[in-house]
């Protein structure tokens, strides 16, 4: 149990763009980003204790550039639970934790502070959370610059080999052909598809290939031969995709596997097509997961398919969301589950893809390109796609494409 004066301070170097957070109007071009650095510190103390609760004071200095919004977030290692708290709004699922400021504190200087405190119960008594967040960014007391422009993921070609997944008939992998020849560890992106299609992954096959020539390993569902696999369609099943995340570490550790020691475990995300993309946003809930991608997507207001708009919420990792414009049927739940995420958040509409348009049409290779773009904004730090994503001048001034993003 900690002591009133029991402290965690917590540093990093990471680099990040910082932009003015703006509303979704129409689907219009957001206000302009800039490169900046960031970073932060954070300090968490018991202020008061008593039988079965506590009480916490929590302050994070802005090491970075001047943010205009604020999220700080971190992980109870036990019981915790928040009951009141003040100088922002606190959202809670299970042990994860998102303060976000109130409509009057949220503009923080370089080396200004956020300071919140909160009440809590808790029947084991507190542990000092070993980390924190400031808008994504892990809190360890210092700042770096942007990352050198260069190197981005949309530079590499590689031959794909696309397989069954070792000893899991759910699952098709597509990877390069050659692991060594990438120069270091891949990240991981386990994919749902459309129409919840768990058993033919045929649709999806050019898209996802078009991924991992760039250096990423993709673990889709369905069998890679379209054979019955025991797994019903039709309905969302996210732990399919986290499980898909279970069969990459195993597989990581398989001796001979080609894959072993040549996948980045740090860096896995979730992304799906229209039903795909409603596992893929529960499945962005597991501690694993550091990227979310919701291609022509979004959950329903009335709970459609057993999943209500409430799982948004307990997403804590950035969220990429593709839309094709208004012929797409997804559009309006797209742009609704970009209203309400928390997390950073990025809405890219191409008003000619409709709803299957990155998928099998000709926008697949923009959309595409857009999703491996934010894959190595938010995995790697990469500075050249960072700027295309966020600037002005990157996506958003692609015609026909509009860019609203959030968070950052």
């Amino acid at each position: 149990m900690l002591t009133t004066d029991s402290r965690v301070r917590l540093t990093t170097a990471f680099a990040a763009a910082v932009a003015v957070t703006t509303g979704l109007t129409g689907g219009g071009a957001v206000a302009a980003a800039a490169q900046a650095a960031a970073g932060c510190r954070a300090d968490y103390a018991i202020s008061s204790q008593w039988q079965g609760g506590f009480g916490a004071a929590v302050t994070v200095t802005n090491l970075g550039s001047p943010v205009n919004s604020w999220q700080v977030a971190w992980t109870f290692a036990g019981d915790e639970r928040i009951t009141q708290l003040w100088n922002g709004s606190a959202a809670q699922s299970g042990a994860q934790v998102s303060v976000t400021n109130a409509s009057w504190n949220g503009v923080v200087a370089s080396g200004g502070t956020i300071s919140f405190g909160f009440n809590a119960t808790s029947g084991t008594g507190s542990v000092t959370p070993s980390a924190f967040t400031l808008n994504g960014v892990a809190c360890t007391g210092s700042a770096t610059e942007p990352p050198p422009a260069g190197g981005a993921l949309v530079d590499n070609n590689f031959p794909v080999t696309r397989e069954a997944a070792y000893g899991d008939n759910r699952y098709t992998v597509f990877r390069p052909s050659n692991p060594q020849a990438v120069g270091g560890p891949m990240p991981v992106l386990v994919f749902g598809n459309g129409a919840c299609a768990h058993t033919n992954n045929s649709e999806v096959t050019r898209a996802l290939t078009v991924i991992a020539s760039k250096g990423v390993v993709v673990v889709d569902t369905g069998s890679a031969d379209g054979s019955a696999n025991g797994v019903p369609s039709g309905s969302p099943i996210p732990s399919l995709l986290t499980g898909a995340i279970t069969w990459a570490e195993r597989e990581q550790n398989r001796s001979g596997a080609p894959l072993s020691q040549r996948l980045d475990l740090t860096k896995v995300a979730t992304a799906g097509h229209s039903c795909g993309g409603l596992e893929a946003l529960v499945a962005g809930q597991d501690s694993r997961v550091s990227a979310v991608v919701s291609l022509d997507s979004g959950l329903f207001a009335d709970g459609s398919f057993g999943y209500s708009r409430a799982e948004l919420a307990r997403l804590h990792s950035p969220v990429l969301f593709l839309a094709g414009g208004p012929s797409d049927i997804a559009y309006d739940n797209t742009r609704a589950n970009y209203d309400l995420v928390t997390v950073p958040a990025v809405l890219a509409v191409h008003p000619q893809a409709g709803h299957v348009g990155f998928i099998t049409g000709s926008q697949l290779t923009d959309g595409m390109t857009t999703v491996v773009q934010f894959l190595d904004m938010v995995l790697n730090g990469n500075g050249t796609a960072r700027s295309y994503i966020l600037d002005p001048s990157g996506l958003a001034s692609r015609y026909p494409w509009t860019v609203s993003k959030k968070n950052f």
